[in-house]
């Protein structure tokens, strides 16, 4: 089965005795391009910073992000109705998997790291409350702030986020696409193989013209991922690409057990959607 890992973002994730919470990103390796986690949002309430990990306080409910590995999901539903990711998980069992802080994606690692160096808030808190970990009053300070021992210790930490394989596939979608001979577009999407767990395809956004043209890139074609760039790079040529299957999120690319057809997004395609009418 292949799935939008767009559409997936906000699906409910369903365990074994109710709800445990919604999607709130995927997070993979580059190297086998495996999905390892899934990042579940499993509560909501009022907390600023959605970043890391936190527990109940003075009986109030706050958000908590979990990391739910691969293993342990069922197959996306299908169909208008049944939008929903099952867990072989108990709710309790889900709010006992590791918190989001443990298994940071290489983008959240960079930038967390960049603002306690430079100690700026994070860009989606209020600065009077202050980001994780620093007071909201604290002033920015620039390079020349700080002591060699204090700059080669930011460099020796960017180096080993450098070396991270991990990342957030909300991030990498709008990362720029680079050919052979020149830019060839964005990351428009990704494409999971969820029988395998595994990212199959990249949706490669040329963005030229209105509409743009959006082609399937195997992933075997990808010969760099790199985050601090926000660029991945392609064996492919203009010419190559178009070559390519054009991409169409309503094309009859799933089947269930009774032979109807369902699109990228899990949605049944025309075709069902006629014959149960008629």
């Amino acid at each position: 089965m292949l799935r939008s890992i767009k559409d997936l973002f906000g699906y409910p994730v369903m365990a074994n005795d109710g709800k445990a919470g919604k999607v709130k990103d995927l997070l993979f390796g580059d190297r086998h391009w495996r999905m390892r986690y899934l990042d579940v949002e499993t509560r909501r309430g009022l907390h600023l910073n959605l970043r890391y990990l936190s527990e109940t306080e003075d009986d109030k409910t706050i958000v908590t992000r979990r990391l739910v590995k691969a293993e342990d999901l069922e197959a996306p539903s299908c169909g208008v109705d049944r939008r929903i990711i099952p867990t072989t998980l108990s709710k309790d069992e889900v709010g006992a998997c590791e918190g989001f802080g443990s298994h940071l994606p290489a983008e959240e690692m960079y930038e967390m790291e960049f603002r306690r160096f430079f100690r700026h808030a994070i860009y989606d808190e209020r600065p009077l409350f202050g980001s994780f970990g620093y007071a909201g009053y604290l002033p920015s300070v620039s390079a020349y702030d700080h002591s060699e021992e204090e700059i080669r210790e930011h460099l020796d930490k960017m180096g080993k986020i450098a070396g991270e394989h991990l990342h957030s596939a909300k991030a990498v979608i709008g990362y720029h696409v680079v050919g052979q001979d020149e830019n060839l577009g964005i990351i428009g999407d990704l494409i999971l193989d969820v029988d395998e767990w595994k990212i199959a395809y990249l949706v490669l956004d040329t963005r030229h013209g209105i509409p743009s043209r959006k082609y399937l890139v195997d992933m075997e074609q990808v010969l760099t991922l790199d985050w601090s760039s926000s660029s991945v790079e392609v064996k492919l040529t203009l010419e190559d690409l178009l070559k390519m299957r054009r991409y169409w999120v309503y094309d009859p690319v799933n089947h269930d057990a009774e032979n109807h057809e369902f699109d990228y997004s899990g949605k049944p395609c025309l075709k069902n959607l006629m014959e149960e009418v008629f």
